[in-house]
């Protein structure tokens, strides 16, 4: 089983986050916090079990687009607060090296028992076949396609350097991630992912390269995807952000690419500081 986080840190730190990011601690039961992008146009069926199964009070959410599903399929109240990660960069003041050099690149990446399938050698020559502006590449890997199915040995036989921001000892995911992309000049995935938005907002380009994994969720164990072989460019949203970050030329952040962006991570609806550190003060005394 992959360790992401502290026992008390949630998935990728989140709740490591709004602790710092509040002052305070808080009792994980009484917060459910959206942890990644999703493309889908409805809020997650994980979340909302989650958050009924509990004594939850309140709900974090990246956008308005989420709260808005969420309002209507839950009584608990939702907050949109902004991606916690891009709240972590801007309270730290993360910026891209000024030396940053090559990609960074973050293949599609399975989760526990669900493969993401794609044709790894076509994927890598499309890689290699990048101009020279793009070079060194080195691939970012999800630590399930390291423990269960070994592609860092895969990638490694291709030529590529791997990194892990989940098997750094010491610190949290989230503090691992920005210490490894701000390395790069250029960031890229055969997919649109959480690492797309936090890229972006931190003024590092992003493209697509490569067609979309195929996932197989036939046994239903992942309440949030259909069952059966399905796509990130079968939802509204994964396929729209699959075409806008698939225009060439690549390197470069167009308006439309950052505006999709900001609205996505919530900084065109979010809530402000004091406001996210009043929900959380108000959790405490009711707790």
């Amino acid at each position: 089983m992959f360790r992401i986080s502290g026992k008390s840190d949630g998935a990728y730190g989140i709740k490591a986050i709004f602790r710092e990011y509040v002052g305070r601690d808080f009792k994980d039961k009484l917060v459910e916090i959206q942890h990644g992008w999703t493309p889908l146009e409805t809020a997650l069926v994980s979340d909302l079990e989650k958050a009924n199964k509990k004594d939850c009070r309140a709900m974090l959410a990246w956008n308005k687009r989420y709260k808005d599903d969420w309002d209507k399929k839950s009584k608990v109240p939702c907050y949109v607060t902004g991606a916690p990660f891009v709240l972590y960069r801007r309270m730290k003041g993360i910026e891209q090296n000024k030396d940053a050099k090559g990609t960074i690149a973050y293949p599609a990446h399975s989760i526990q028992n669900m493969k993401a399938n794609f044709d790894i050698d076509e994927y890598c020559n499309k890689l290699k076949a990048l101009p020279a502006q793009f070079h060194p590449i080195t691939i970012s890997l999800h630590p399930v396609d390291i423990d269960e199915f070994h592609m860092d040995k895969e990638y490694k036989k291709r030529g590529f350097d791997t990194v892990c921001a989940a098997k750094v000892p010491g610190k949290s995911f989230h503090e691992i991630f920005y210490d490894i992309l701000k390395q790069f000049k250029y960031a890229t995935s055969n997919e649109p992912g959480s690492y797309t938005f936090y890229a972006i907002e931190m003024g590092v380009p992003f493209f697509i390269l490569g067609e979309p994994a195929i996932s197989n969720n036939s046994d239903g164990r992942d309440p949030n995807t259909p069952k059966g072989d399905f796509s990130i460019i079968d939802f509204k949203y994964g396929k729209t952000a699959y075409e806008l970050f698939s225009k060439e030329p690549f390197g470069q952040i167009t308006k439309e690419q950052k505006d999709f962006v900001m609205s996505e991570v919530g900084l065109t609806d979010c809530i402000s500081q004091t406001e996210i550190k009043n929900i959380f003060k108000n959790l405490k005394k009711k707790g």
